[in-house]
C-alpha cells in the first residue's frame, strides 16, 4: 500500500461571500466526483470554501465542483472568481470565453467587478431537470413534511443548473430547512439549487440554499434564478439588482435571452496545499 500525494497551488476568491478555490489543471478533466475536493474546502483539512473552480488555462476550459466534491454544470460566481484569477494573471486583455459544462460563458472586467453572461433560462420540464408529468414546474405546490410541514408553491428552472425558487418568504423562520427538504425533493432527479426571493422595491432579496453546500451567503445562478422568475411574475423589470447576505449583485436578463451577472470577485489568500491519501 503506497501513499498518494497530490500538491497544488490555489487562489481563494470571495464573490460577495461565496467562497472558491481556484486551481489550474494541466489536462481535462471529466471527474463526476473529486474526493480531495471535498478535504480542499473543508475548514479542518483545507481552505474553508465553497466550491473550486478548476481551470484549464490552455483551453480556458472551467470545471465546477461543490464543497461535496460533486461536479456542478455551472457558476455564476465560480465563472467570475476564475475569470478574475486569470485577469490578475495577465495576459487576457478585459474579455474572456471561459467553456463550462453548460457552454460557453463569456467573462468581462467592468468598473463593478466581473461581469458573467449566462445561456438563457430554460423551464421545460425535461431540461431543468425534474419529474413531472406537467411541461413545466412554475406555480407547482408541493408538500413538504416536518419540520416544515407546509406547501410551498414553487418556480423551477435551469440557468446552466437546476433551480427552484420559492417567491415571497424569504423571511420565513424555516427556510434552511425548507431549502434541504427542497434540495433533494424526488422531483429533481440531479438535486436543486433553491432560492426564497421577494420584491423589495425595485431590488429583489433573497436566501440560499446552494446544492452540495447548504446555506451560503450568494449564488450567481441563484441571483439570476431569482431575476427571471420575478421578471415572469411581473414583480420585477429585467434589470435588476439582488441583495443576498453577502452583498448586492446587478443581474440583466438581456433581450438576447441571456443573462448577465455582475460583482466584485477578490482573492482573499493564496498558497500550496497538499492532499496525502493511502492507495
Amino acid at each position: 500500500m503506497g501513499l498518494l500525494i497530490l500538491s497544488m497551488h490555489f487562489w481563494k476568491y470571495s464573490a460577495l461571500g461565496n467562497t472558491f478555490v481556484v486551481v489550474e489543471a494541466r489536462r481535462g478533466v471529466r471527474a463526476r466526483l473529486l474526493p480531495w475536493v471535498r478535504a480542499l474546502c473543508d475548514p479542518k483539512t483545507g481552505v474553508a470554501a465553497d466550491g473550486v473552480a478548476l481551470v484549464e488555462p490552455s483551453r480556458l476550459r472551467l470545471h465546477i465542483y461543490n464543497a461535496d466534491g460533486g461536479r456542478a454544470e455551472v457558476s455564476g460566481n465560480g465563472a467570475r472568481c476564475a475569470a478574475q484569477r486569470l485577469f490578475d494573471a495577465g495576459g487576457y486583455g478585459r474579455e474572456i470565453l471561459l467553456q463550462a459544462d453548460a457552454g460557453p460563458l463569456r467573462c468581462r472586467r467592468t468598473r463593478r467587478g466581473v461581469s458573467v453572461t449566462l445561456p438563457p433560462p430554460r423551464f421545460a420540464t425535461r431540461d431543468i431537470p425534474a419529474r413531472a408529468a406537467s411541461p413545466e414546474v412554475w406555480g407547482v405546490r408541493l408538500r413538504l413534511p416536518k419540520p416544515v410541514n407546509n406547501d410551498l408553491t414553487v418556480y423551477a428552472l435551469s440557468v446552466g443548473n437546476p433551480q427552484c425558487v420559492v417567491w415571497g418568504s424569504p423571511g420565513m423562520k424555516n427556510w434552511e430547512e425548507a431549502g434541504a427538504l427542497l434540495h433533494t425533493h424526488r422531483m429533481f432527479p440531479e438535486r436543486t439549487n433553491v432560492v426564497f426571493a421577494r420584491s423589495a422595491g425595485r431590488k429583489i432579496e433573497v436566501k440560499l440554499w446552494e446544492r452540495g453546500v447548504g446555506p451560503t451567503l450568494s449564488s450567481g445562478t441563484g441571483a439570476a434564478a431569482a431575476a427571471v422568475v420575478g421578471a415572469q411574475l411581473g414583480k420585477t423589470s429585467r434589470r435588476v439588482d439582488v441583495v443576498m447576505a453577502g452583498g448586492t449583485m446587478r443581474v440583466v436578463w438581456r433581450p438576447d435571452q441571456q443573462i448577465e451577472l455582475v460583482a466584485p470577485a477578490e482573492l482573499i489568500a493564496a498558497g500550496t496545499w497538499e492532499w496525502r491519501r493511502s492507495r
